[in-house]
């Protein structure tokens, strides 16, 4: 609509797509504030990392998150056999918080970052769909030797066509069947 007509017609037009400022990238913000808290505080260059460092980074980073999640639950009455049932939500967000800095940690040691988390967490959302709308069991779609997902794409291990009901399982030697 040109500036003319949005005279004739006052609350018209006045919020364009285009003058609204995008909103900032938040995730991204806080991966490069991450990355350089740990690279000022810590001296990690995550692209300098030979492996042994980052398998024991990875290691490090998830006992931490484990350990901050375990503390989020504690701000909880999580206990079944327990009366209490409170959540103590400002100490219960903060060890969310805590445990978000080591999330951080692994997706940078893994070279991830907003973009392919975005894209890798829509894949992944579709699959859960799809597992939902077909009566998923956790169980049935397991490869029977190292019990992970058969349709997620990171796993190798695939139903054996030689073998009806076995796996192909890749922790196996090759050539295999379970």
């Amino acid at each position: 609509m040109s500036t003319e007509a949005n005279m004739n017609r006052p609350n018209e037009g006045l919020y364009f797509e285009e003058a609204k400022p995008p909103k900032p990238d938040r995730l991204a913000i806080m991966l490069n504030m991450q990355r350089e808290l740990q690279e000022k505080s810590f001296k990690t260059d995550f692209s300098a990392m030979r492996q042994e460092h980052r398998l024991q980074f990875i290691k490090d980073m998830s006992m931490a998150l484990s350990a901050e999640l375990q503390e989020a639950l504690d701000e909880t009455g999580w206990k079944p056999w327990a009366t209490s049932n409170h959540i103590n939500e400002e100490a219960f967000k903060g060890e969310l918080v805590d445990a978000w800095h080591f999330f951080m940690n692994l997706m940078l040691v893994s070279g991830m970052d907003a973009e392919e988390l975005f894209e890798r967490y829509m894949k992944k959302r579709q699959v859960n769909v799809t597992r939902q709308a077909e009566g998923y069991d956790g169980v049935s779609t397991k490869c029977r030797g190292c019990r992970r997902a058969l349709d997620d794409d990171a796993v190798m291990c695939h139903a054996s066509e030689v073998q009806p009901g076995k796996d192909c399982c890749h922790y196996n030697t090759p050539g295999t069947l379970f």
